[in-house]
């Protein structure tokens, strides 16, 4: 690249000024001009990106769309995003797809990359889509986001949902709209598509009608300004000490300097740009962009940092954190920096970034690593991959645990062998803890992703049951805390009224001798129950704050329990919605009356409708399980279980109690007895209740 060019650069801001002189600076070869892009793209420039492929595509010069492999991440305007790569010559969506795999990426800007490479295919290809899309759409709709752009990126994920006719991908995300009714969902895809329709109309317009006339950075950051000049009066002697008056000396000079105030006092913007790393604090790595933290020299930043820099660095440019840590050296403080980069390699499949980071680790050799680990440096080696998972998996039976079962099934799905590790899930998952095959569920639909298979998995029945029983265990051990709660604080009571009538008894006995004070007589034996009593006062306060410390105890213990039942709940509902591929009508509130909490049940004898057993038989196991010991619990009065069962507002004398998430329970409540009516999966719900007499 020219020197003027990189000089221009180097100092341009974005607006359309500055497209509008880059243009002018075109070199006339082709060949010449796509030098010029690799060079900016290795050097992660973001704004010199922007502007040079922007100027290009002005002058309808060709970009090739290989660019975005490295260049996606320096798109850092998402607005920008679909205009650059609908214009851009060659495979773009090959080359989109792999780039965003590369690295991490805002949420809007992810979201309008994959609208770009479906719209592409339907200019271009009639519609036929990468196999890798719909997967890497799905997989990024999972995502649990609360930016404020999340709403916007959710209408380009429902655009694409609704072109590609992907029912998955409506589902997912659906769920991030739980409490939304079927009228008001309904009302989200319309005005997504509106959304979406607007920036597609808008990316297909002229790109400098995007570029504002003033400067605009290419993220948009909140920060602080701090003052890169210390306030001093006019009137007081200037800072550098030559005597004269501040407004006589460098006050002029200050004051364009203030123009340049960045968010670290004393440091204008272009020396922050200088020498970001020595200015680098936790905060402001957690707001840089990816062409940002790509930038920096790993070995200005403070040690302290490297850890947290690299995570980051591994996700957005795996290579670059391979080359850094053989920039910096191994050593103990860079072990986990040299973990999270090994990690990346496993998850990216990248076999050479393993190896090579292996070698940078003195003395740590190949049995070492762990299974995932080893399975990348054998990804080529069939035999010496079933030899690794036959060990481990050896290892596993002999130890008993689970952990080390999920572990092997990850480090398989992960591998080249995806679809067996699918596989080896469904085997672990059944044994793991509830909570933990929660989370290992959530990377099993990711391998599904990859495959491009339905996100739903059959095991996902076995661990909603494995919730489910959990749950019924983690509430039984609720209510033994809630039970000696309650009588540790009856205890406590007790022993404070006992304490408070000692007290009383002592203060009238005290002020009765205080009366007769003159009196002799009696005054040894007065004298012992003063004693006593006061003993006695003493002995009550220590049981007292004995039961207090008690109480305090089971009251955090309490709170344990609780925790860990709304955590197991939350797994269960979650469980089943993940899996929920269609969106269901949501009325069943507005069919019912608000609950009435009575505090005491009595004891019901259970009357079943006929051939109810052949009913129980058409559901999953642990649904008939579910549904029978919700009875039992409603028979023996337990309050807990009348929580949530409401009254039909069209029949009062009816009621229904949910069975998990997905299945409905009718009964009439009798003073005697229960009288149940059906069991039925909830979207059947509304049609059954207008069934009944």
């Amino acid at each position: 690249m020219k020197p003027e060019v990189r000089e221009y650069l180097n100092d341009a801001t974005l607006r359309r000024r500055s497209v509008e002189d880059l243009e002018k600076m075109l070199p006339d070869g082709d060949a010449e001009l796509d030098n010029w892009i690799s060079e900016i793209v290795g050097d992660s420039d973001q704004v010199g990106f922007m502007l040079l492929v922007m100027a290009a595509l002005i002058r309808e010069r060709p970009v090739d769309a290989r660019h975005l492999v490295g260049g996606i991440k320096l798109i850092g305007v998402p607005a920008y995003v679909p205009p650059i790569a609908l214009r851009m010559r060659g495979d773009m969506p090959k080359y989109m797809l792999e780039g965003i795999g590369n690295t991490a990426l805002y949420n809007l800007a992810h979201a309008l990359a994959l609208l770009s490479v479906q719209v592409w295919c339907e200019d271009h290809r009639g519609g036929v889509y990468p196999d890798q899309l719909l997967p890497a759409a799905r997989a990024f709709g999972r995502r649990d986001s609360e930016s404020p752009d999340t709403a916007e990126g959710h209408a380009y994920l429902l655009e694409i949902a609704r072109r590609t006719n992907d029912a998955s991908l409506l589902g997912i995300v659906r769920q991030h709209y739980p409490k939304a009714t079927e009228a008001q969902w309904n009302k989200v895809v319309v005005e997504a598509h509106k959304v979406a329709e607007a920036r597609i109309a808008q990316s297909r317009g002229p790109i400098l009608d995007l570029v504002p006339e003033a400067p605009l950075e290419p993220i948009n950051k909140i920060i602080t300004v701090r003052r890169a000049v210390a306030r001093i009066g006019r009137n007081d002697p200037c800072h550098c000490g030559s005597g004269k008056k501040y407004k006589n000396c460098h006050y002029a000079q200050d004051q364009q300097r203030l123009q340049q105030s960045s968010d670290v006092a004393g440091v204008t913007q272009s020396e922050l740009r200088e020498n970001v790393e020595r200015h680098l604090t936790f905060e402001r790595l957690e707001k840089m962009a990816a062409a940002e933290i790509s930038s920096l020299d790993p070995l200005e930043i403070p040690r302290s940092l490297l850890t947290e820099y690299f995570v980051r660095l591994s996700l957005v440019d795996l290579d670059r954190a391979a080359k850094y840590l053989e920039k910096l050296g191994y050593a103990d403080d860079l072990e986990d920096s040299w973990f999270f980069t090994m990690w990346a390699a496993v998850r990216a499949g990248r076999k050479d970034i393993g190896e090579f980071v292996l070698k940078l680790r003195p003395g740590h050799t190949e049995d070492q690593l762990r299974l995932s680990q080893r399975l990348l440096i054998a990804r080529d080696d069939p035999a010496r991959t079933i030899e690794l998972v036959e060990e481990a998996a050896r290892n596993a039976l002999k130890k008993d645990d689970p952990e080390e079962l999920t572990d092997i099934a990850y480090s398989v799905a992960f591998s080249k062998y995806s679809a067996l590790g699918v596989l080896l899930y469904r085997g672990a998952l059944p044994l793991a803890r509830p909570e933990s095959a929660k989370i290992q569920y959530e990377q099993l639909q990711l391998i599904r992703d990859r495959l491009n298979l339905e996100p739903d998995d059959p095991v996902h029945e076995i661990i909603e049951a494995r919730l489910l029983e959990a749950g019924e265990e983690a509430s039984a051990a609720l209510r033994e805390a809630e039970e000696k709660w309650d009588a540790k604080r009856r205890e406590a009571r007790a022993l404070k009224e006992q304490l408070d009538q000692v007290q009383k008894d002592l203060a009238r006995l005290e002020r009765s001798l205080r009366e007769s004070a003159a009196s002799a007589p009696g005054k040894a034996e007065s004298d012992e129950v003063v004693r006593t009593l006061r003993q006695k006062v003493k002995n009550l306060q220590a049981d007292l704050k004995e039961k207090h410390d008690e109480t305090n105890e089971l009251q955090r213990q309490l709170e344990a329990e609780q925790a860990k039942v709304d955590a197991l709940r939350e797994s269960a509902q979650r469980a089943t919605a993940a899996n929920t591929t269609e969106a269901e009508p949501d009325h069943e509130e507005e069919l019912l009356l608000p609950q009435v909490t009575e505090e005491t049940h009595p004891l019901r004898l259970i009357e079943f409708p006929p051939r109810f057993h052949d009913r129980l038989s058409e559901f999953p196991h642990h649904v008939a399980r579910a549904a029978m010991i919700m009875l039992g619990r409603l028979a023996g009065g337990d309050s807990a279980a009348f929580s949530g069962a409401k009254r039909l507002k069209s029949r009062p004398n009816f009621v229904r109690q949910r069975i998990g998430i997905d299945f409905r329970l009718l009964f009439r409540l009798l003073p005697d007895r229960i009288q149940v009516i059906d069991l039925i999966p909830r979207q059947d719900f509304e049609r059954r209740i207008k069934s009944l007499p």
